[in-house]
């Protein structure tokens, strides 16, 4: 039994192409104190159309960067900020749903299913009003059993909000948003 779970492991890892990196761990001070990361994120080099968009944006970066460390707790935090920004944006209501789910749970597979949502509004959000520059619309298809799913980057390089340190760096980029 030991031997097919391992064998599967290697099969999922092969199936994404993850390439295990020496990644630098990154010291991020947040409010509540200080934290290691794996992952700390690109900066953006997107433009939008005004100041209200882009906190939206980067709030929903903040929080893709928690998930890909597997940190509920920041999550949730980062998502509590979402949820104020998104009310600057007139934005669909499920754009607002997800992000208070994400907000009101401590779960952090809960959290990423309502990534998921999170996600597909940011995206219509910023493909209406980025001018200039570049995101990545990116996706694994690993992710929910199989039934994969997209998240949004400054980087062309992947790490994976659904994932984590599990198979960080599994997933393609899907198109570019610009």
């Amino acid at each position: 039994m030991k031997k097919i779970a391992l064998t599967l492991i290697g099969v999922l890892v092969l199936a994404c192409g993850e390439k295990k990196s020496n990644q630098k761990m990154v010291t991020v001070d947040q409010e509540e104190g200080t934290h290691e990361l794996a992952y700390s994120g690109a900066k953006r080099d997107a433009e939008f159309r005004n100041a209200e968009v882009a906190q939206v944006y980067d709030d929903y970066n903040a929080l893709k960067i928690a998930l890909v460390n597997t940190d509920a707790e920041a999550a949730q935090t980062l998502a509590q900020k979402l949820v104020i920004s998104i009310e600057a944006v007139e934005v669909e209501a499920g754009l607002m749903k997800a992000a208070e789910a994400i907000a009101n749970s401590e779960n952090i597979n809960e959290q990423r299913a309502q990534f998921e949502n999170l996600t597909a509004g940011v995206k219509t959000l910023v493909e209406e009003n980025i001018t200039s520059g570049t995101l990545y619309y990116q996706y694994c298809p690993m992710a929910f059993e199989g039934k994969g799913a997209y998240w949004i980057a400054n980087e062309k390089k992947v790490f994976n909000p659904y994932f984590g340190d599990v198979m960080l760096n599994c997933g393609t980029v899907d198109s570019e948003i610009n």
